[in-house]
């Protein structure tokens, strides 16, 4: 049995509302009490952790992660992904799905299993809450950085043999609907519980709609790889921003949307229908240099990530950096964006039920940062795992 763990004196963020001079408790791994601290009390003999001055989080959940710590997950399989999990723990990020880029059948097959042998790690590390696979099914004329020789057509029994492997971890699968046999297995993957992210795409308002029928319900990194927004000739991108019944992925890094673009998204889908997403990769938290994102070489300088034609391949955005962003760029509260940055990932992933928020009985995951987005300390299950 853990014992308890009392966080004093932080500025807590919960769905609804900021608790100055906050007192959490934690016992057994779950939220006891959150609230004022002048109300609550802290168990005899807890462990205690002064947090004045700091923010107090449900811990990020990032829904789409590459790699990271020079750690590729689709190429490194469970190694890479127990030290991308582990590295995530630095920036707050206490719950993740692993994403694969393209790749072949074999490859793609390794990865999900390496995936799934992580999550049944127990070692301190950011919680594995599904596999999110982006592509290969996707429009070769919108893939981004996604490894050309591995886009192909839909295979429902490649589907079947990757969830299989994952052992029913896969939780979203990004594909471009207008791609025939896309929509079949949108159906497919909707009824058998998993989201289905429209993405990679040149698809019409149309065409988005008859996904959405089909059982889609979220777009990935909106605006990046799809047919943007044009007031003649309604896309995908209008779509994301127009229906209440997607979710909308948004890297909020200033390198891949304007400030003003992530605004724009901001105001039109809202903290419930907007999830803040890294798209990082291996280079993340590395120097400078040529890193891989599965098949493809990727030159990092700064925050830009680049391909040889100078397309912009995934990024070295950390969750806590994108909320402070989201404040920012989007005049988000800071209830609000917290809220893009936990519970609806959590939503997105299936497991708001204990992740993604700070209230009694969840999972006791929490990030503590400086206004400024500096992460102090991580604690995951009532155990603080990570500081500064």
């Amino acid at each position: 049995m853990r014992g308890d763990l009392a966080l004093l004196g932080g500025l807590c963020v919960t769905p609804d509302r900021e608790v100055a001079d906050s007192l959490v408790v934690c016992r057994d791994g779950v939220v006891l009490y959150v609230g004022p601290r002048e109300v609550g009390d802290v168990p005899e003999g807890a462990a205690l952790l002064d947090v004045t001055g700091c923010v107090v989080s449900p811990g990020f959940i990032d829904n789409h992660v590459h790699g990271g710590d020079g750690a590729d997950i689709t190429l490194g399989g469970k190694e890479a992904v127990l030290q991308t999990a582990r590295h995530l723990l630095r920036y707050g990020t206490t719950g993740f799905l692993p994403t694969t880029v393209s790749a072949s059948p074999d490859t793609l097959l390794f990865a999900v299993e390496g995936c799934r042998l992580a999550a049944q790690d127990t070692a301190p590390a950011a919680r594995i809450l599904g596999v999110h696979v982006e592509g290969p099914y996707i429009n070769l004329k919108r893939k981004g950085a996604q490894p050309t020789s591995a886009i192909r057509e839909p295979d429902a029994e490649e589907v079947a043999r990757l969830q299989h492997a994952a052992e029913g971890l896969i939780r979203v699968m990004t594909l471009a609907p207008e791609i025939p046999g896309c929509l079949e297995l949108t159906d497919t993957l909707s009824r058998q519980g998993i989201t289905v992210s429209l993405g990679h795409s040149e698809a019409t308002y149309d065409e988005t709609l008859e996904a959405m029928y089909a059982g889609a319900r979220q777009v990935t990194h909106l605006f990046n790889a799809m047919a943007g927004v044009n007031h003649r000739n309604p896309s995908i991108a209008l779509a994301a921003l127009c229906e209440p019944g997607l979710r909308a992925e948004v890297i909020a890094d200033g390198v891949h949307l304007a400030p003003e673009t992530v605004r724009l998204a901001f105001q039109a889908k809202g903290p419930e229908s907007m999830l803040l997403i890294t798209d990082g990769m291996a280079a993340v938290g590395m120097p400078d240099g040529e890193y891989e994102l599965g098949d493809n070489k990727v030159t990092v300088q700064g925050d830009l990530c680049t391909l040889a034609d100078g397309t912009i391949a995934s990024s070295m955005l950390t969750m806590n950096r994108a909320v402070v962003n989201a404040c920012r760029f989007a005049g988000a509260s800071l209830c609000e964006a917290v809220r893009m940055a936990s519970l609806t990932p959590a939503e997105a992933a299936g497991a708001a039920d204990r992740k993604g928020s700070l209230e009694a009985g969840k999972d006791a995951d929490i990030a503590v940062w400086r206004p400024d987005g500096t992460v102090v300390a991580t604690v995951l299950g009532g155990e603080v795992v990570w500081r500064h």
